[in-house]
């Protein structure tokens, strides 16, 4: 497994329509729907997910918002691969030593764990670079769901019922999200009328204007209200980040994912160590339901699942303790990647299904994640991952009422812990776990992937891949079982598996065998992620999966 590193493209402006030919996926069918819609009048694959995840900041304000972050991929017609890393820094309107002071643990809600939202600065990067349609004509579906009320999903209303105290504590959240002190249910209709505001003044005046224009100041001053150490300079000193994708081999799929702050080298990290067991021990006793190896090689997923729960596990221990803002702490990508690193994993994942022996894993914020990945590819080779998130359901419990924003709490997966890579710091990019995904192979398939599931994405996206190598079609690749290594709720360990009751008898026995004790989980369990593909196959063939623990759908064009 070779890693690289692929420059973005050196083009601008807009690009031509690329006609109505697209497959996409997304969690709510009023994106999907939304979507298709900018398709039949001339848009093209990243015209549609943009639009498709602006329509996703109001249907699902637990999972995304404005106030988020957001981190893509992007495949030109040409094959060039560009990622746009729009997540937020850490503000600046107290030094960390008087915010802090007295605290012993970095908050999960709450003003100081927002930092500041980059998500429009990534949906103006796309459609500038890429887009073939106006901001305004985009942001339009969005704009009228929230003005006129969109109907509340079983997914929402079931986060609002799960948060109902929190969220009523917040003066913001309540006036949105309760009707004479009782949480809004799956059916009723809910309008926004402060946020169908903030996305009007966007439309007009330009995404950008959002941290320099009228809707900065809104919010610069709600920031102060609540406590929020984000000023207007920050606001206005935030840029989104065009970066190189790392892009690895791996058994013949080319698997791209977007850099540190990033987590998605660990996946890139789980899968070398995978092909260095399948070919170090042919005799390794196969997943149920693999199919033999075209070859002598076996494919890595004939490897043992317990095996693979343990580089899941090591994957997140790596993560939780070296991953940082690369922009201000190294983060030694290359080195993790490289051959004899790939062979220490794979040997301490083979050991620690036998034995028990593991490194000791950080107990950090929930790894459930509260995030929509929406995926486009066109009939040209054009192909969008897009992942934004607010992190946790409802992020940090704020509503900002004047913009009518849901505030993330990405800075929770900051720390607090002196000398630590991850250490918050003004200026700073929190460690992230979004990681957008694309997928190449040598006969010219071209696939996006993407997930909901914080700190588990790694793992969902891995598994995802492997069922890809035993020839999953989109929808029986984000509908398969998964498995989930680590704790779902706030201060746990990692310690062990969350299990779907409908995983194959004999990979559910092989995780028996490892030492990671099992959870039970329920079928379609949303905590083993919301994934979502779309492909394009060698001979033109368009086809998109979303995944049933969503409330999404898919459309082909």
């Amino acid at each position: 497994m070779t890693p690289s590193f692929r420059a973005p493209s050196g083009a601008s402006g807009h690009a031509a329509p690329s006609g109505p030919a697209v497959a996409l996926a997304a969690p709510h069918l009023d994106a999907v729907r939304a979507a298709r819609a900018v398709v039949a009048e001339g848009g093209n694959a990243v015209d549609a997910a943009v639009c498709a995840a602006a329509v996703l900041t109001v249907v699902y304000p637990h999972m995304c918002s404005v106030g988020g972050d957001l981190i893509a991929l992007v495949r030109s017609a040409d094959g060039t691969q560009t990622c746009v890393n729009a997540s937020g820094a850490y503000g600046s309107g107290a030094s960390v030593d008087e915010l802090f002071a007295g605290v012993a643990t970095m908050p999960v809600s709450g003003p100081l764990t927002v930092s500041v939202p980059g998500t429009p600065s990534g949906w103006a990067t796309l459609l500038e670079r890429w887009g073939s349609l106006p901001a305004a004509r985009v942001l339009a579906p969005a704009i009228a769901l929230a003005r006129d009320g969109m109907v509340v999903s079983p997914g929402l209303a079931g986060a609002i019922l799960d948060d109902r105290e929190a969220l009523f504590a917040d003066p913001g959240m309540r006036a949105v999200f309760f009707a004479d002190g009782v949480p809004a249910a799956a059916g009723t209709v809910i309008r926004q009328p402060a946020l169908a505001a903030t996305l009007e003044s966007l439309a007009a005046d330009g995404l950008p204007s959002f941290y320099t224009g009228a809707v900065s100041g809104r919010l610069a001053a709600g920031f102060a209200e609540l406590g929020v150490p984000v000023t207007a300079g920050d606001l206005a000193a935030h840029e989104p980040r065009l970066e190189r994708p790392l892009t690895a081999e791996f058994a013949g799929l080319r698997v791209s994912t977007a850099a540190p702050n990033s987590q998605g080298y660990t996946m890139l990290r789980t899968l070398g160590a995978l092909e260095v067991i399948a070919g170090a021990d042919p005799s390794h006793p196969p997943v149920a339901g693999a199919p033999s190896a075209p070859s002598s090689r076996p494919s890595p997923s004939v490897v043992d699942a317990a095996v693979l729960a343990e580089l899941f596990h090591s994957g997140d221990v790596l993560r939780d303790s070296e991953l940082a803002d690369p922009l201000v702490v190294p983060v030694d990508v290359a080195g993790v990647l490289s051959p004899p690193a790939l062979a220490d994993a794979a040997s301490a994942a083979l050991a620690g299904a036998r034995t028990g022996a593991r490194a000791e894993s950080v107990v950090t914020p929930r790894p459930g994640g509260d995030t929509i990945a929406v995926t486009a590819v066109a009939a040209d080779g054009t192909a969008v991952s897009l992942i934004q998130s607010v992190f946790h359901s409802f992020g940090s419990l704020l509503l900002e009422p004047s913009t009518g924003l849901v505030l993330h709490n990405r800075a929770a997966f900051f720390t607090l812990q002196e000398g630590a890579p991850n250490r918050v710091a003004a200026g700073k990019r929190p460690a992230h776990t979004l990681m957008p995904v694309l997928v190449e192979t040598a006969a010219g398939q071209v696939a996006a992937h993407g997930t909901m599931g914080g700190k588990a994405q790694s793992q969902i996206h891995a598994q995802l891949l492997l069922r890809v190598l035993e020839g999953a079609s989109p929808h029986e690749a984000v509908t398969a079982p998964r498995f989930i290594v680590g704790g779902l709720d706030k201060g746990t360990s990692n310690d062990y598996i969350v299990v779907e009751p409908t995983l194959p008898p004999l990979v559910r026995e092989q995780l028996e065998r490892g030492s990671l004790r099992l959870v039970e989980g329920t079928h379609l369990d949303s905590d083993a992620g919301h994934a979502m593909i779309a492909r394009l196959d060698p001979s033109g063939l368009l086809s998109a999966g979303a995944d049933p623990r969503s409330d999404g759908g898919v459309f082909v064009s």
